[in-house]
């Protein structure tokens, strides 16, 4: 009896000391933990926020500025409209939208701001932008629909051209990871001032060929979007063939080591937009032995007299007899509106005058995505057939 009482005693005293120390954690723990802080209220603000009548709601908190603006990049029925300010310091703007995807961003107090409320940004060389998707029928060829889709890589490479570092991005189309198959490659190009991640961000492209390959409208194929702006030094003018010795010398040849492409040019095309359509001019009619299949969207050559520099320096190929058996797809399209429209006029009458063949797409609208996601959606099921 006497040992089964302190027994007893031990586990009673042990049981009280736990439940001591574990009051004095709890009780230490409580008087070291910071204050919750209060939800403000930028904290709770949706921002866009779209309707099902198509109403969008963009708010910013901003109780210090006394103006602000919705900027866009390209039409936007919303673009420079001014936000109305509440008492709580939240400004508001609701506006009736289409369907389409938008590059817009707040001006406060001529200072060019990102929405921070939303998380999907179209960021290029020197800006950061929000992005705003409405959803509709103008915009479902390049939605995020419910189809297989393929996979995009952030690929560095050593570039041994330029002597630096380097960053594409490269689409392989549903599937490729356990077809085995070999597929033909599309080099698609960004304008200026715009990036790698710009046919992706603001072009969607990788959706447009989701889309396209699940309906059978595209072949499967992988498309490398290369960064097309090279480095240069501080006030010297960049070198004009540093992007084509970069995407000739590695670009190619990195992606034909490392992925399944199918060899040869008939299963390789360039395509690009503005400065990625002098690029393709410039780098395909140049090296039809690399590429068979060109597009050239909102683009020339550019400058009072760029086509009849391209023509001086590239007579020889011009004149080629045997360049319109060369080329088996030769697609232009720029809007009515569109700056450079003379510039693309002057390519066109530059290939007339060497009777060089050619489709002409003139459409609506200016210099802006909503043109190029169109259009490339109406190149790629040209292309590899």
């Amino acid at each position: 009896m006497r040992t089964t009482w302190r027994r007893t005693v031990t586990r009673q005293r042990a049981v009280a000391w736990t439940g001591l120390l574990s009051l004095t954690m709890a009780a230490t723990a409580t008087s070291q933990a910071p204050a919750a802080r209060p939800r403000r209220v930028q904290d709770t603000l949706t921002s866009p926020s779209i309707g099902a009548d198509g109403r969008v709601t963009f708010q910013l908190y901003a109780p210090k500025a006394t103006e602000v603006l919705l900027r866009s990049e390209g039409p936007a029925p919303f673009a420079n409209q001014p936000l109305t300010k509440a008492d709580s310091g939240v400004w508001k703007l609701t506006a009736q939208v289409p369907a389409d995807l938008y590059i817009y961003w707040y001006d406060v107090d001529g200072v060019a701001v990102a929405d921070p409320r939303n998380n999907r940004p179209r960021v290029n060389m020197t800006t950061v932008r929000s992005l705003l998707e409405v959803p509709g029928a103008a915009s479902e060829f390049f939605a995020e629909r419910a189809v297989p889709h393929g996979e995009v890589a952030a690929v560095h490479y050593q570039s041994q051209a330029l002597g630096v570092p380097r960053r594409m991005h490269v689409y392989t189309p549903p599937g490729y990871a356990t077809s085995g198959q070999r597929y033909p490659v599309l080099y698609l190009l960004h304008g200026a001032g715009d990036n790698d991640q710009s046919w992706l961000m603001a072009g969607r492209a990788n959706f447009i060929f989701d889309n396209l390959i699940a309906a059978g409208k595209a072949k499967p194929m992988i498309v490398v979007m290369p960064a097309g702006h090279t480095p240069t030094t501080p006030g010297a003018a960049p070198a004009p063939d540093a992007f084509a010795r970069d995407l000739l010398t590695d670009v190619v040849p990195y992606v034909e080591r490392n992925y399944r492409t199918l060899p040869g040019r008939e299963r390789r095309a360039i395509a690009g937009l503005s400065m990625g359509g002098q690029q393709t001019l410039n780098i395909g009619l140049t090296n039809l032995d690399k590429f068979s299949q060109l597009g050239v969207f909102s683009s020339g050559w550019f400058g009072q007299e760029g086509a009849a520099t391209f023509a001086k320096n590239n007579a020889a190929v011009l004149s080629d007899p045997k360049v319109n058996d060369r080329i088996r797809l030769f697609w232009f399209a720029t809007g009515k509106d569109d700056f450079v429209l003379p510039s693309t006029k002057a390519a066109l009458a530059l290939l007339d005058q060497h009777k060089i063949k050619y489709s002409y797409k003139e459409t609506e609208g200016g210099h802006t995505w909503p043109n190029w996601r169109a259009y490339l959606n109406e190149f790629a099921p040209l292309l590899f057939r």
